[in-house]
Protein backbone atom coordinates (compact mmCIF):
# COMPACT_ATOMS: atom_id res chain seq x y z
CA UNK A 1 0.00 0.00 0.00
CA UNK A 2 1.29 3.32 -1.21
CA UNK A 3 2.60 5.65 2.42
CA UNK A 4 0.62 8.35 3.16
CA UNK A 5 2.19 11.30 2.04
CA UNK A 6 2.14 13.87 4.85
CA UNK A 7 4.62 16.95 4.89
CA UNK A 8 6.30 18.88 7.23
CA UNK A 9 4.01 22.48 7.28
CA UNK A 10 4.74 25.62 8.90
CA UNK A 11 2.51 27.40 10.92
CA UNK A 12 1.66 31.19 11.15
CA UNK A 13 -1.13 32.94 13.23
CA UNK A 14 -4.05 34.38 11.24
CA UNK A 15 -4.04 38.22 11.67
CA UNK A 16 -6.51 39.39 14.15
CA UNK A 17 -8.07 41.59 11.09
CA UNK A 18 -7.92 39.01 8.71
CA UNK A 19 -12.09 38.73 7.65
CA UNK A 20 -14.02 35.51 9.48
CA UNK A 21 -14.67 33.25 6.39
CA UNK A 22 -10.32 32.58 7.08
CA UNK A 23 -10.13 31.93 10.42
CA UNK A 24 -12.51 29.00 11.17
CA UNK A 25 -14.02 28.64 14.77
CA UNK A 26 -13.35 25.53 15.36
CA UNK A 27 -10.87 25.71 18.48
CA UNK A 28 -11.63 23.03 21.42
CA UNK A 29 -10.29 19.31 22.32
CA UNK A 30 -13.07 17.29 20.91
CA UNK A 31 -11.36 16.78 17.64
CA UNK A 32 -7.65 16.11 16.74
CA UNK A 33 -7.37 18.75 14.43
CA UNK A 34 -4.65 18.78 11.86
CA UNK A 35 -1.25 19.88 13.33
CA UNK A 36 -0.89 23.06 10.63
CA UNK A 37 -4.38 24.46 12.57
CA UNK A 38 -2.86 24.44 15.65
CA UNK A 39 -3.72 23.87 19.24
CA UNK A 40 -7.19 26.57 19.20
CA UNK A 41 -7.97 26.05 15.28
CA UNK A 42 -6.46 29.09 14.35
CA UNK A 43 -3.31 28.59 12.92
CA UNK A 44 -3.19 28.26 8.85
CA UNK A 45 0.16 27.20 6.44
CA UNK A 46 1.58 29.24 4.83
CA UNK A 47 2.98 28.91 0.97
CA UNK A 48 1.65 25.58 0.75
CA UNK A 49 0.33 24.44 -3.09
CA UNK A 50 -1.76 21.79 -3.52
CA UNK A 51 -1.40 18.65 -5.26
CA UNK A 52 -4.17 18.16 -7.18
CA UNK A 53 -6.11 20.92 -8.84
CA UNK A 54 -9.56 20.56 -8.72
CA UNK A 55 -12.12 18.36 -6.80
CA UNK A 56 -15.03 15.89 -7.87
CA UNK A 57 -17.68 15.64 -5.18
CA UNK A 58 -20.00 12.52 -5.36
CA UNK A 59 -23.76 13.34 -3.14
CA UNK A 60 -25.68 15.95 -2.43
CA UNK A 61 -26.27 15.80 0.83
CA UNK A 62 -24.89 17.52 4.38
CA UNK A 63 -21.32 16.38 4.11
CA UNK A 64 -20.70 16.78 0.36
CA UNK A 65 -21.83 20.55 0.68
CA UNK A 66 -19.80 21.09 3.39
CA UNK A 67 -16.40 20.15 2.01
CA UNK A 68 -17.50 21.67 -1.30
CA UNK A 69 -18.31 24.89 0.12
CA UNK A 70 -14.81 25.09 2.23
CA UNK A 71 -13.10 24.15 -1.10
CA UNK A 72 -14.46 26.56 -3.35
CA UNK A 73 -13.71 29.16 -0.85
CA UNK A 74 -9.84 28.43 -0.82
CA UNK A 75 -8.05 30.37 -3.98
CA UNK A 76 -6.19 27.12 -5.32
CA UNK A 77 -10.00 25.48 -5.25
CA UNK A 78 -12.58 28.16 -6.06
CA UNK A 79 -14.45 28.02 -9.69
CA UNK A 80 -13.13 24.12 -10.05
CA UNK A 81 -14.82 22.06 -7.64
CA UNK A 82 -17.86 19.72 -8.92
CA UNK A 83 -20.80 18.21 -7.31
CA UNK A 84 -21.81 14.75 -9.11
CA UNK A 85 -25.28 14.98 -7.22
CA UNK A 86 -28.96 16.26 -6.56
CA UNK A 87 -29.62 19.13 -5.06
CA UNK A 88 -31.67 18.81 -1.69
CA UNK A 89 -35.08 18.27 -1.80
CA UNK A 90 -37.47 19.56 0.90
CA UNK A 91 -39.63 16.31 2.29
CA UNK A 92 -42.08 16.76 5.36
CA UNK A 93 -40.90 13.06 6.12
CA UNK A 94 -38.02 12.43 8.62
CA UNK A 95 -35.43 11.14 6.72
CA UNK A 96 -31.60 11.06 8.13
CA UNK A 97 -30.66 12.49 11.29
CA UNK A 98 -32.09 15.43 13.05
CA UNK A 99 -29.99 15.98 16.33
CA UNK A 100 -27.75 18.92 15.17
CA UNK A 101 -25.24 19.33 18.49
CA UNK A 102 -24.23 23.07 18.37
CA UNK A 103 -20.89 21.99 18.61
CA UNK A 104 -21.70 20.93 14.66
CA UNK A 105 -22.40 24.83 14.16
CA UNK A 106 -18.97 25.47 14.64
CA UNK A 107 -18.03 22.88 11.46
CA UNK A 108 -20.78 24.36 9.34
CA UNK A 109 -19.57 28.00 10.17
CA UNK A 110 -15.84 26.91 9.05
CA UNK A 111 -16.80 25.20 5.86
CA UNK A 112 -18.95 28.10 4.69
CA UNK A 113 -16.93 30.89 6.26
CA UNK A 114 -19.86 32.21 8.08
CA UNK A 115 -20.79 32.90 11.41
CA UNK A 116 -23.16 30.09 13.31
CA UNK A 117 -25.38 33.02 14.02
CA UNK A 118 -26.47 33.21 10.69
CA UNK A 119 -27.05 29.40 10.25
CA UNK A 120 -29.41 29.35 13.19
CA UNK A 121 -30.92 32.35 11.32
CA UNK A 122 -31.92 30.93 8.44
CA UNK A 123 -32.50 27.60 10.33
CA UNK A 124 -35.44 29.00 12.44
CA UNK A 125 -36.23 32.58 11.59
CA UNK A 126 -35.14 33.99 14.33
CA UNK A 127 -37.49 31.09 16.82
CA UNK A 128 -34.10 29.05 17.20
CA UNK A 129 -35.03 29.17 21.29
CA UNK A 130 -37.96 27.07 20.64
CA UNK A 131 -35.91 23.89 19.38
CA UNK A 132 -32.76 24.04 21.84
CA UNK A 133 -32.44 21.73 24.07
CA UNK A 134 -30.60 23.61 27.31
CA UNK A 135 -30.73 20.11 29.31
CA UNK A 136 -30.84 16.38 28.77
CA UNK A 137 -32.70 13.74 31.32
CA UNK A 138 -32.60 9.94 31.08
CA UNK A 139 -35.14 7.30 31.77
CA UNK A 140 -35.91 3.42 31.54
CA UNK A 141 -39.13 3.22 29.36
CA UNK A 142 -41.45 -0.08 29.95
CA UNK A 143 -44.24 -1.48 27.86
CA UNK A 144 -47.54 -2.38 29.98
CA UNK A 145 -49.42 -5.77 29.47
CA UNK A 146 -52.10 -3.78 28.45
CA UNK A 147 -49.88 -2.17 25.69
CA UNK A 148 -49.92 1.36 27.30
CA UNK A 149 -45.92 2.40 28.23
CA UNK A 150 -44.95 3.96 30.99
CA UNK A 151 -41.67 6.67 31.67
CA UNK A 152 -39.07 5.64 34.56
CA UNK A 153 -38.01 7.87 37.11
CA UNK A 154 -36.01 10.66 35.03
CA UNK A 155 -32.28 12.02 36.15
CA UNK A 156 -30.24 14.77 34.40
CA UNK A 157 -27.23 14.01 32.81
CA UNK A 158 -26.43 17.04 31.22
CA UNK A 159 -27.00 20.89 31.51
CA UNK A 160 -26.44 23.90 29.91
CA UNK A 161 -24.89 25.54 32.99
CA UNK A 162 -22.78 22.66 33.25
CA UNK A 163 -20.83 24.68 29.56
CA UNK A 164 -21.60 28.36 30.61
CA UNK A 165 -25.40 28.28 29.76
CA UNK A 166 -24.87 27.50 26.19
CA UNK A 167 -27.38 25.42 24.51
CA UNK A 168 -26.55 21.47 23.54
CA UNK A 169 -28.18 20.90 20.70
CA UNK A 170 -31.24 21.50 18.46
CA UNK A 171 -33.99 19.49 16.40
CA UNK A 172 -33.80 20.07 12.73
CA UNK A 173 -35.05 18.24 9.80
CA UNK A 174 -32.30 16.94 7.41
CA UNK A 175 -33.77 18.01 4.06
CA UNK A 176 -33.47 21.43 5.84
CA UNK A 177 -30.72 21.61 7.42
CA UNK A 178 -29.22 19.91 3.92
CA UNK A 179 -31.68 23.11 1.87
CA UNK A 180 -29.89 26.09 4.04
CA UNK A 181 -26.34 24.83 3.62
CA UNK A 182 -27.33 24.84 -0.30
CA UNK A 183 -28.39 27.86 -0.01
CA UNK A 184 -25.24 29.57 1.38
CA UNK A 185 -23.37 27.70 -1.25
CA UNK A 186 -24.97 29.48 -3.69
CA UNK A 187 -23.07 32.26 -3.61
CA UNK A 188 -19.97 30.30 -4.27
CA UNK A 189 -18.52 28.89 -7.74
CA UNK A 190 -19.39 25.03 -7.14
CA UNK A 191 -20.66 23.61 -10.43
CA UNK A 192 -23.67 20.94 -10.23
CA UNK A 193 -23.51 18.12 -12.41
CA UNK A 194 -26.57 15.54 -12.97
CA UNK A 195 -24.09 12.93 -14.39
CA UNK A 196 -23.78 10.04 -12.13
CA UNK A 197 -20.24 8.93 -12.39
CA UNK A 198 -19.23 5.02 -11.82
CA UNK A 199 -15.82 5.02 -11.71
CA UNK A 200 -13.00 7.23 -11.02
CA UNK A 201 -12.32 7.72 -14.73
CA UNK A 202 -15.87 8.92 -14.87
CA UNK A 203 -15.23 11.41 -12.12
CA UNK A 204 -11.74 12.66 -13.71
CA UNK A 205 -13.91 13.35 -17.05
CA UNK A 206 -16.20 15.70 -14.82
CA UNK A 207 -14.01 17.47 -12.83
CA UNK A 208 -12.33 20.93 -14.79
CA UNK A 209 -8.59 20.13 -14.10
CA UNK A 210 -5.82 17.51 -14.87
CA UNK A 211 -5.23 16.54 -11.12
CA UNK A 212 -8.27 15.93 -9.88
CA UNK A 213 -9.42 14.41 -6.30
CA UNK A 214 -12.50 12.90 -6.15
CA UNK A 215 -14.77 12.79 -2.69
CA UNK A 216 -17.32 9.83 -2.23
CA UNK A 217 -19.59 11.88 0.03
CA UNK A 218 -22.20 9.41 -0.11
CA UNK A 219 -22.61 5.90 0.38
CA UNK A 220 -22.74 4.25 -2.91
CA UNK A 221 -19.48 2.49 -3.95
CA UNK A 222 -17.89 3.54 -6.59
CA UNK A 223 -16.20 0.76 -8.39
CA UNK A 224 -12.13 0.69 -8.76
CA UNK A 225 -11.83 3.31 -5.75
CA UNK A 226 -10.87 1.56 -2.42
CA UNK A 227 -11.97 -1.76 -1.08
CA UNK A 228 -15.80 -3.21 -2.20
CA UNK A 229 -17.86 -3.03 1.34
CA UNK A 230 -18.79 -6.49 2.66
CA UNK A 231 -22.16 -7.47 3.58
CA UNK A 232 -22.92 -6.20 6.97
CA UNK A 233 -23.10 -8.20 10.12
CA UNK A 234 -25.46 -5.66 11.77
CA UNK A 235 -28.15 -2.59 11.11
CA UNK A 236 -29.49 -0.56 13.02
CA UNK A 237 -33.71 -0.42 13.19
CA UNK A 238 -35.23 3.08 13.18
CA UNK A 239 -38.19 4.87 13.19
CA UNK A 240 -38.50 8.27 13.81
CA UNK A 241 -41.48 11.05 13.90
CA UNK A 242 -42.13 14.78 14.18
CA UNK A 243 -44.76 15.75 17.70
CA UNK A 244 -46.83 18.04 19.24
CA UNK A 245 -47.43 18.86 22.62
CA UNK A 246 -50.82 19.38 24.00
CA UNK A 247 -50.42 17.38 27.12
CA UNK A 248 -46.79 17.50 27.72
CA UNK A 249 -46.88 19.96 30.87
CA UNK A 250 -49.99 17.89 32.17
CA UNK A 251 -47.85 14.80 31.95
CA UNK A 252 -44.74 16.37 34.06
CA UNK A 253 -42.13 14.32 32.06
CA UNK A 254 -40.68 16.64 29.77
CA UNK A 255 -40.25 20.46 30.53
CA UNK A 256 -39.54 23.28 28.13
CA UNK A 257 -36.26 22.84 26.18
CA UNK A 258 -35.52 19.84 27.48
CA UNK A 259 -35.09 16.20 25.29
CA UNK A 260 -34.73 13.01 27.09
CA UNK A 261 -33.22 9.43 26.29
CA UNK A 262 -34.97 6.62 26.80
CA UNK A 263 -34.47 2.69 27.01
CA UNK A 264 -35.87 -0.29 26.61
CA UNK A 265 -34.99 -3.87 27.06
CA UNK A 266 -36.31 -6.79 25.40
CA UNK A 267 -34.96 -9.87 23.90
CA UNK A 268 -31.65 -9.38 25.09
CA UNK A 269 -31.09 -6.08 23.56
CA UNK A 270 -31.97 -2.29 23.87
CA UNK A 271 -34.06 -0.45 22.12
CA UNK A 272 -32.74 3.39 22.75
CA UNK A 273 -34.52 6.48 22.13
CA UNK A 274 -34.10 9.97 21.88
CA UNK A 275 -36.79 13.11 22.10
CA UNK A 276 -35.72 16.54 20.92
CA UNK A 277 -37.07 20.13 20.76
CA UNK A 278 -38.23 20.31 17.20
CA UNK A 279 -39.33 23.66 14.86
CA UNK A 280 -39.99 23.15 11.01
CA UNK A 281 -41.29 25.30 8.52
CA UNK A 282 -43.18 22.22 6.97
CA UNK A 283 -44.29 20.79 9.95
CA UNK A 284 -45.27 24.02 12.12
CA UNK A 285 -47.58 22.36 14.92
CA UNK A 286 -44.31 20.34 15.68
CA UNK A 287 -42.75 20.98 18.88
CA UNK A 288 -40.62 17.81 19.27
CA UNK A 289 -39.17 14.69 16.61
CA UNK A 290 -38.56 11.48 18.35
CA UNK A 291 -36.73 8.40 17.14
CA UNK A 292 -36.69 4.61 18.15
CA UNK A 293 -33.70 2.74 17.50
CA UNK A 294 -32.02 -1.03 18.02
CA UNK A 295 -29.02 -2.64 16.76
CA UNK A 296 -30.01 -6.31 14.87
CA UNK A 297 -27.88 -8.92 13.21
CA UNK A 298 -28.07 -9.29 9.76
CA UNK A 299 -28.70 -12.57 7.76
CA UNK A 300 -31.44 -15.26 8.02
CA UNK A 301 -32.55 -14.05 11.86
CA UNK A 302 -33.65 -10.73 10.47
CA UNK A 303 -36.87 -10.06 9.95
CA UNK A 304 -36.99 -6.51 9.04
CA UNK A 305 -40.71 -5.42 9.00
CA UNK A 306 -41.31 -6.82 12.21
CA UNK A 307 -37.81 -4.79 13.66
CA UNK A 308 -39.40 -1.66 12.02
CA UNK A 309 -43.05 -2.27 13.47
CA UNK A 310 -41.73 -2.50 16.82
CA UNK A 311 -39.57 0.63 16.87
CA UNK A 312 -43.16 2.19 15.36
CA UNK A 313 -45.11 0.96 18.13
CA UNK A 314 -42.69 2.38 21.02
CA UNK A 315 -42.40 6.03 19.19
CA UNK A 316 -46.38 6.10 19.57
CA UNK A 317 -46.69 4.73 22.91
CA UNK A 318 -43.66 6.43 24.71
CA UNK A 319 -44.71 9.48 23.12
CA UNK A 320 -48.11 9.23 24.48
CA UNK A 321 -46.66 8.95 27.57
CA UNK A 322 -45.10 11.91 27.50
CA UNK A 323 -48.12 14.13 26.14
CA UNK A 324 -47.27 14.01 22.81
CA UNK A 325 -49.01 13.58 19.78
CA UNK A 326 -47.58 12.62 16.04
CA UNK A 327 -48.06 15.11 13.60
CA UNK A 328 -49.16 13.65 10.08
CA UNK A 329 -47.38 10.49 10.10
CA UNK A 330 -48.70 9.34 7.01
CA UNK A 331 -46.15 12.58 5.56
CA UNK A 332 -43.58 12.47 8.08
CA UNK A 333 -42.81 9.47 9.28
CA UNK A 334 -39.84 8.12 8.23
CA UNK A 335 -37.83 4.23 9.16
CA UNK A 336 -35.04 3.02 7.81
CA UNK A 337 -33.10 -0.26 7.96
CA UNK A 338 -28.79 0.54 7.83
CA UNK A 339 -26.26 -0.83 7.58
CA UNK A 340 -23.16 -1.32 10.13
CA UNK A 341 -19.64 -0.89 9.64
CA UNK A 342 -16.75 -1.91 12.25
CA UNK A 343 -14.38 0.28 14.08
CA UNK A 344 -11.29 0.00 12.44
CA UNK A 345 -9.47 2.70 10.85
CA UNK A 346 -9.81 2.79 6.58
CA UNK A 347 -6.15 1.98 6.08
CA UNK A 348 -6.78 1.01 2.32
CA UNK A 349 -5.25 3.93 0.14
CA UNK A 350 -6.64 5.33 -3.57
CA UNK A 351 -4.60 8.36 -4.30
CA UNK A 352 -6.28 11.04 -5.78
CA UNK A 353 -9.67 9.03 -3.66
CA UNK A 354 -11.59 9.83 -0.16
CA UNK A 355 -14.36 7.96 1.32
CA UNK A 356 -15.62 10.28 3.16
CA UNK A 357 -18.84 9.01 4.26
CA UNK A 358 -17.40 5.75 5.17
CA UNK A 359 -14.54 7.52 7.29
CA UNK A 360 -17.10 9.91 8.61
CA UNK A 361 -19.89 7.03 9.71
CA UNK A 362 -17.45 4.08 11.43
CA UNK A 363 -19.41 2.19 13.57
CA UNK A 364 -23.37 1.65 14.64
CA UNK A 365 -25.06 4.81 12.90
CA UNK A 366 -27.91 6.79 14.79
CA UNK A 367 -27.11 5.45 18.34
CA UNK A 368 -25.02 8.63 19.61
CA UNK A 369 -26.73 11.33 18.11
CA UNK A 370 -23.42 12.51 16.43
CA UNK A 371 -24.09 12.08 12.59
CA UNK A 372 -24.82 15.54 11.69
CA UNK A 373 -21.42 16.36 13.60
CA UNK A 374 -18.99 13.75 12.13
CA UNK A 375 -20.40 14.79 9.03
CA UNK A 376 -18.96 18.06 9.23
CA UNK A 377 -16.06 17.62 10.99
CA UNK A 378 -14.74 15.26 8.47
CA UNK A 379 -15.91 17.46 5.74
CA UNK A 380 -13.93 20.34 7.15
CA UNK A 381 -11.03 18.25 8.16
CA UNK A 382 -10.56 16.73 4.50
CA UNK A 383 -10.95 20.62 3.12
CA UNK A 384 -8.07 21.46 5.00
CA UNK A 385 -6.05 18.86 4.07
CA UNK A 386 -6.43 19.06 0.38
CA UNK A 387 -6.11 22.96 0.78
CA UNK A 388 -2.54 22.23 2.52
CA UNK A 389 -1.36 19.99 0.48
CA UNK A 390 -1.60 16.91 1.90
CA UNK A 391 -3.85 13.49 1.62
CA UNK A 392 -6.67 13.91 3.79
CA UNK A 393 -7.74 9.79 4.38
CA UNK A 394 -4.82 9.94 7.66
CA UNK A 395 -6.17 13.01 8.88
CA UNK A 396 -9.92 11.41 9.28
CA UNK A 397 -9.03 8.17 11.08
CA UNK A 398 -7.44 10.53 13.31
CA UNK A 399 -10.22 12.77 13.87
CA UNK A 400 -12.78 10.17 13.86
CA UNK A 401 -11.27 7.98 16.72
CA UNK A 402 -12.43 9.77 19.35
CA UNK A 403 -15.99 9.34 17.93
CA UNK A 404 -15.70 5.88 16.94
CA UNK A 405 -14.56 5.01 20.47
CA UNK A 406 -17.51 6.58 21.92
CA UNK A 407 -19.94 4.99 19.56
CA UNK A 408 -18.29 1.45 20.20
CA UNK A 409 -19.03 2.36 23.82
CA UNK A 410 -22.97 3.24 23.32
CA UNK A 411 -23.00 -0.23 21.06
CA UNK A 412 -22.32 -2.40 23.62
CA UNK A 413 -24.13 -0.70 26.46
CA UNK A 414 -27.26 -0.83 24.09
CA UNK A 415 -26.60 -4.85 22.75
CA UNK A 416 -24.04 -7.20 24.72
CA UNK A 417 -24.05 -5.29 27.97
CA UNK A 418 -28.33 -4.14 27.69
CA UNK A 419 -28.16 -6.36 31.34
CA UNK A 420 -25.94 -3.70 33.09
CA UNK A 421 -27.42 -1.01 31.27
CA UNK A 422 -30.63 -1.67 32.45
CA UNK A 423 -29.74 -2.22 36.39
CA UNK A 424 -28.04 0.85 36.06
CA UNK A 425 -31.35 2.80 34.68
CA UNK A 426 -33.06 1.71 37.43
CA UNK A 427 -30.63 2.74 39.70
CA UNK A 428 -29.65 5.99 38.94
CA UNK A 429 -30.18 7.41 34.94
CA UNK A 430 -28.59 10.42 34.96
CA UNK A 431 -25.34 9.19 36.82
CA UNK A 432 -25.46 5.87 33.80
CA UNK A 433 -26.02 8.21 30.80
CA UNK A 434 -22.77 10.23 32.71
CA UNK A 435 -20.80 7.35 32.29
CA UNK A 436 -21.57 6.29 29.06
CA UNK A 437 -22.02 9.63 27.03
CA UNK A 438 -19.40 12.44 26.14
CA UNK A 439 -20.55 15.86 27.04
CA UNK A 440 -18.96 19.21 27.55
CA UNK A 441 -17.45 20.87 24.12
CA UNK A 442 -18.85 17.80 21.96
CA UNK A 443 -22.53 18.92 22.56
CA UNK A 444 -22.25 22.65 22.82
CA UNK A 445 -20.04 23.71 21.32
CA UNK A 446 -17.87 27.35 21.65
CA UNK A 447 -20.65 29.79 21.42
Amino acid sequence: MPAIKERALKVRPVPAEQEFRQTPPVAGRDAVLPEWLGADGNETPAHVKPQYDSVVVLGGGIGALSVAARLARSPAFEGRVVIAGKPPEQNRRLIGGLTLRARSLDYFAACLGVPRQSILERLYDGREAEARSNRQIAARVSRAKDGSYEIGPTGEWMSRWDHNGRALAYGVRNSHLAGVLHDFSQSLAITWSDAKPLSLGDCADLAPGKRPFVIKAEPMPLPGAGPMPSAPARFVAAAQLPFSDPHRVAKGVLQANTSIALARRRAGSMDGSVFYPLRDPLSPTARYYGIFYRIVKGGGALHKNAEIEIMKENLFGAAKAMGLDAVDPAETLGTALIPCSDWRPINDLTPGFLDLNALANNGSPIICGDGMLRAALASYAAAEALIAGVEPQAYLNRAMAKWKSRNRRIHYAMAPLSFFSDLMLRWSPGRSFHLLQDFGETWAGLE
